[in-house]
C-alpha cells in the first residue's frame, strides 16, 4: 500500500468533509424546499378556497366585475397565483384577469389538480389546480370551473434564492471550518510531524513535548532509541579505540595519536619518546594460574602504569603482555630516565591477589622522535628491539635504542630466516665427537651435535643459531630432525665395526614443551636397540617445572634409553638431580677441565668422579685437549673423556674413518 503525505491526506480528509457537508446541505435543502412547499400550498389552499367562497356568491348575483376584481386581487397578493381562467361547462373560458396575462392567453395543456388534492401534491412540479362552482338557471344546474395557475418562475426563483442562501452559509461554515481544522492540524500534526523528521535525521535538538498522544509517544521512543544509539555508539567507539580488558588506549588510537604528534612534531619541532614495555616471564603466571588470573595481572599493571605516568602521557596495551607509554613532553634525556626508573619501580613492587603474593617485572625499549624513526612502524619496532636487548641483559630494566642494538637483531631476525630456511632446504647436519675410553683409547660412543650448512656463509655453529631456535620454538622441528638423524645413524651402523658406537644427543628445555616429546621419542626409536641411544640433559632444563619434566625423563628412561647429565658440577642443584633422575653418566664440564692442573679443580673432579662410582655412574670428562689433562684423569680413575685431543666433531664419514684409524 503506497503512503500518502499528511497534506494530502488532509486534502483528502476536507474533500470527504466537504463531500459530507454537500450531502448535509442537499438534505438540509430538501427538507427547506418541504417547509416553503407546505406554507405556499397551505396560503394557496387558503386563497384558493376564499375564491371560491367568493366566486359562489357573486356568481348568484352576476357581478362579474366584482370577481375580476377579487382575482386581480388575489393575483397581486398571491405571488404563487400566475393567473387565473373560469371556464363554462363546454371549457370556455368566460372569466379571467386583466393584470397578468392578457385576455385569451392559453396556457400548457396539462390536468389541473383538485384544490382538494393541494397536500398531496409538490407545488414546485405542479402548474394548475382547479376547483368547480355549481350555480342554477332556473330550475336546471349551471357549473363553472376555476383554473388556478401557479407561477413557477416564481417559486423556482424562491426556491433558488434559498438555495443560494443555504448554498453561502454551509460554504462559509465550510470554509471557516476547513481553516481551522486545517490550522489545528498543522499546529498539532503538521509542524510536530516536521519537528520529528528533522530531530530523526540529525538526532540533536530533541523537541518538546507534543499535544497528540500517539505523537508524543513517536518522539518519546525516538528520544529512547537515540539515548540507547548514542551510549552504543559511546560503547563501540571505546571497543574500537579502548583495550577492553584494561581501559587502555588499544593500538589503532596508539597510532592515531602517534601520527598525530608526529605531525606536531614535524610543524613544531618537538621530540617524545616511546617505552616499549613487556612483563617478564608472564607466561609462566599464565601457564601455572590460568588465564583469567593473568587477566587479574594485567589489570593490576595497567592501574600501575596509569599511576605512575603523567596526566599528558598515552599509555597502551598493545595485547597480551605488552605495553607502551608515549612521553610527549621531555626537556632532556634525563627526563625519560626519571619516568622510566619510576616504571620499573612501580612495577617491581610485590603486590597481592587472590591472597596470594606476587612480584612481575618488566622489560623496557625506549626510542625517540626523530632521532630513532620518523613514523610510526620504525618507532615501534626499534622501541621492541632496544626491549629485547633489555630482556637479554637480565631483564626488569630499560635500554635505549642504539645503532649498535638495531645490528644484534637484525642479525638475529637474518638468523630466524635462515634457520626456518635451514629447516625447509635440509641445510642442517649432524656432525659426531667421539667420546674415548681412557684405559683402551678405542672410541666407544659419541656426541651429535648439530651444524648449519648455509650456502653462503658455510659451516655456522651451534652458539649462533640454538638460542634463537629456543626463542622462536624452531628448536621442536630441529630437535625432532636431530632425533630422527641419530637414529637414522645408529641403524647404519649396525652392519659396521662401529655397531656397538653409543649416541648422546642433547635435549632442550623449549622441547619439553612439546606435549608430543615422550610420543616421538618412543616412535623414532622403536626400530634400534635403545640403550645405544643416550639423551643428554642440562640443569637448565631441569630447572623449570621440574615435578612435570621429571614425569617424563622418568618415562623416557623406562624406554630403554640412557640418560647423562651434562656440565655437571656448574650448576647450584646438581646432586639433588642426582637423587632424583636415574642418570646413567655424568659429564663434567670442560671448565674445571681446563683448570685440572690446580689442586682445588684436581681434587673436585676427583670428588666427581668418587661420588659417581659410589652411584655407579659412568663419567665424561668433556674439553679434553692435552696430553698432560688425560693423563691427570687416568691417574684418578676418569673412565672417558671427549674433547679435541682425540678429534673435533665431523662428519659421519669423516667420523668412521677416525673409529677405523683408532
Amino acid at each position: 500500500m503506497s503512503s500518502l503525505s499528511i497534506k494530502s491526506f488532509v486534502i483528502i480528509v476536507i474533500l470527504f468533509l466537504v463531500c459530507s457537508e454537500s450531502l448535509i446541505f442537499y438534505s438540509f435543502f430538501q427538507d427547506s424546499k418541504r417547509s416553503i412547499n407546505e406554507i405556499l400550498t397551505n396560503s394557496l389552499q387558503s386563497d384558493v378556497l376564499n375564491l371560491k367562497h367568493y366566486m359562489q356568491k357573486n356568481l348568484k348575483q352576476k357581478d362579474i366585475n366584482e370577481i375580476v376584481s377579487h382575482m386581480d386581487n388575489l393575483i397581486v397578493i398571491n405571488p404563487v397565483i400566475r393567473d387565473i381562467h373560469i371556464l363554462d361547462n363546454n371549457k370556455n373560458i368566460v372569466y379571467d384577469p386583466d393584470i397578468r396575462m392578457p385576455q385569451g392567453t392559453v396556457h400548457a395543456t396539462g390536468e389541473c389538480i383538485p384544490i382538494s388534492k393541494i397536500v398531496e401534491t409538490d407545488l414546485f412540479t405542479q402548474n394548475c389546480y382547479s376547483f368547480s362552482i355549481k350555480t342554477y338557471k332556473g330550475l336546471s344546474p349551471q357549473y363553472y370551473y376555476a383554473n388556478i395557475y401557479i407561477d413557477s418562475k416564481y417559486i423556482d426563483n424562491l426556491v433558488m434564492q434559498q438555495m443560494k442562501k443555504t448554498l453561502l452559509l454551509f460554504a462559509i461554515a465550510t470554509f471557516l471550518f476547513s481553516i481551522i481544522l486545517w490550522l489545528l492540524f498543522k499546529h498539532y500534526v503538521i509542524l510536530p510531524l516536521k519537528g520529528l523528521r528533522q530531530y530523526a535525521y540529525y538526532s540533536e535538538n530533541p523537541p518538546k513535548n507534543f499535544f497528540i498522544k500517539e505523537i508524543e509517544s513517536i518522539r518519546y521512543s525516538l528520544s529512547m532509541t537515540f539515548k540507547r544509539l548514542k551510549k552504543e555508539q559511546e560503547e563501540l567507539y571505546n571497543l574500537s579505540t579502548k583495550d577492553p580488558l584494561s581501559g587502555l588506549y588499544n593500538r589503532l588510537s596508539l597510532i592515531e595519536k602517534l601520527n598525530w604528534l608526529i605531525s606536531k612534531g614535524q610543524r613544531d619541532k618537538d621530540e617524545f619518546a616511546i617505552l616499549f614495555l613487556d612483563l617478564d616471564n608472564f607466561k609462566n603466571v599464565n601457564d601455572s594460574k590460568g588465564h583469567e588470573f593473568g587477566d587479574k595481572i594485567l589489570l593490576h599493571i595497567s592501574k600501575t602504569l596509569l599511576k605512575a605516568t603523567r596526566k599528558n602521557d598515552i599509555v597502551s596495551r598493545l595485547g597480551g603482555d605488552e605495553f607502551v607509554v608515549v612521553l610527549s613532553e621531555f626537556k632532556d634525556e634525563n627526563k625519560i630516565v626519571e619516568i622510566a626508573q619510576r616504571l620499573k619501580e612501580n612495577l617491581s613492587k610485590p603486590f597481592k591477589l587472590d591472597d596470594e603474593e606476587f612480584t612481575i617485572t618488566a622489560s623496557m625499549g625506549i626510542a625517540i622522535y626523530p632521532k630513532d624513526g620518523k613514523d610510526v612502524k620504525t618507532l615501534l619496532q626499534n622501541a621492541d628491539i632496544a626491549m629485547y636487548k633489555s630482556k637479554e641483559l637480565g631483564k626488569n630494566n630499560y635500554q635505549f635504542f642504539t645503532d649498535d642494538i638495531n645490528k644484534a637483531v637484525q642479525e638475529r631476525i637474518s638468523m630466524q630466516k635462515t634457520i626456518r630456511n635451514a629447516l625447509q632446504n635440509n641445510h642442517f647436519k649432524l656432525f659426531y665427537q667421539p667420546k674415548v675410553d681412557i684405559k683402551t683409547n678405542k672410541i666407544v660412543a659419541c656426541e651429535a651435535l648439530v651444524r648449519l650448512i648455509d650456502p653462503i656463509e658455510g659451516i655456522i655453529p651451534p652458539y649462533k643459531f640454538i638460542s634463537i631456535a629456543e626463542e622462536n620454538m624452531s628448536i621442536i622441528p630441529l630437535g625432532e630432525w636431530i632425533i630422527k638423524e641419530a637414529v637414522s645413524q645408529i641403524k647404519k651402523w649396525e652392519q659396521t665395526p662401529l655397531k656397538d658406537i653409543k649416541v648422546s644427543i642433547n635435549l632442550s628445555g623449549v622441547q619439553f614443551k612439546d606435549q608430543e616429546l615422550l610420543q616421538k621419542i618412543e616412535i623414532l626409536t622403536k626400530d634400534i636397540d635403545r640403550s645405544k641411544f643416550d639423551i643428554e640433559l642440562t640443569e637448565s632444563v631441569l630447572i623449570e617445572e621440574f615435578q612435570e619434566r621429571l614425569n617424563v625423563i622418568k618415562d623416557i628412561k623406562k624406554l630403554g634409553i640412557s640418560l647423562s647429565l651434562d656440565d655437571f658440577g656448574t650448576g647450584y642443584s646438581s646432586l639433588s638431580y642426582l637423587k632424583d633422575i636415574p642418570f646413567d653418566t655424568l659429564k663434567i664440564d670442560k671448565a674445571f677441565i681446563d683448570n685440572i692442573y690446580t689442586k682445588d679443580d684436581l681434587t673436585f673432579i676427583n670428588m666427581i668422579i668418587g661420588i659417581a662410582d659410589d652411584l655407579e655412574l659412568n663419567v665424561v670428562a668433556e674439553g679434553v685437549e692435552t696430553k698432560e689433562q688425560l693423563k691427570l684423569l687416568k691417574e684418578i680413575n676418569c673412565e672417558q673423556y671427549q674433547g679435541y685431543l682425540c678429534s673435533k666433531p665431523v662428519p659421519p664419514k669423516e667420523f668412521e674413518e677416525l673409529f677405523s684409524k683408532n
